[in-house]
């Protein structure tokens, strides 16, 4: 398998197995095999870190707790190995019981899908009656792990960044510490070639809430690629 084969497997899992939550179908939300195929095409290409390649996709479309529901979550648990796989395949077997076991009454609340161990997640909005995944998100225990030497590269990309330059003269005050690494962020949220390294710059802070720059910049052609505001609580 291939590195161009990871965004079909994702799309042929969303399109022949998907996973619904039986809130969802308690609602009469349920896609139906049309709706399916424009989910799967608005998705973005979605390619495993590095030289990794992705073994399995399992896909789920999860409820809000809420009734009736004002979005639905799309949940892409992306496994590098069999082994994984299996582990995610137990995992939401395991969670269907619970479920199960508290699907009582349609109004009782019931555990979701979510915080499921896999080598990558995506977390995704549907809208009732929409036809495309909004507010893709990313997550992985290890996107923290940005070594050393990339970190060095990608932050001096950014501080020769114009953005850069303008935010930093925007600054409310002079103590808000240098760029900070977040972590990896895929090709499809970075808008980038390669997989990217997300760097924050604090513009304003009054000790809860505040702004931040956020620059992504490609880990190989070490450029930004995308840069927008995020805003910033603690608490």
């Amino acid at each position: 398998m291939s590195k161009h084969d990871d965004p079909a497997l994702v799309r042929a899992a969303l399109m022949q197995r998907l996973k619904v939550h039986t809130r969802v179908t308690q609602q009469s939300m349920g896609p139906t095999p049309e709706q399916r195929k424009r989910f799967a095409a608005s998705l973005p290409d979605i390619i495993a870190f590095g030289d990794r390649r992705y073994a399995a996709a399992h896909v789920v479309l999860d409820w809000d707790h809420r009734i009736p529901s004002e979005a639905l979550l799309l949940r892409l648990y992306l496994s590098y190995t069999d082994r994984e796989a299996a582990d995610v395949d137990a995992s939401l077997k395991a969670r269907d019981r619970e479920i199960d076991a508290g699907n009582l009454y349609p109004e009782f609340d019931v555990p979701d899908y979510g915080e499921i161990d896999a080598s990558e997640t995506y977390v995704g909005l549907i809208r009732p009656g929409g036809n495309e995944v909004e507010e893709l998100r990313f997550f992985s225990d290890w996107r923290k792990s940005v070594q050393q030497p990339v970190v060095r590269d990608v932050l001096a990309a950014v501080r020769t960044h114009p953005g850069y330059e303008r935010s930093m003269k925007e600054r409310s005050h002079d103590n808000l510490g240098p760029p900070v690494v977040i972590g990896w962020s895929p090709p499809c949220l970075a808008n980038s070639k390669n997989w990217a390294v997300e760097v924050w710059l604090l513009v304003d802070f009054d000790g809860h809430m505040g702004r931040a720059h956020v620059f992504m910049v490609d880990s190989k052609l070490r450029t930004v690629t995308r840069e927008f505001f995020t805003e910033v609580q603690i608490g």
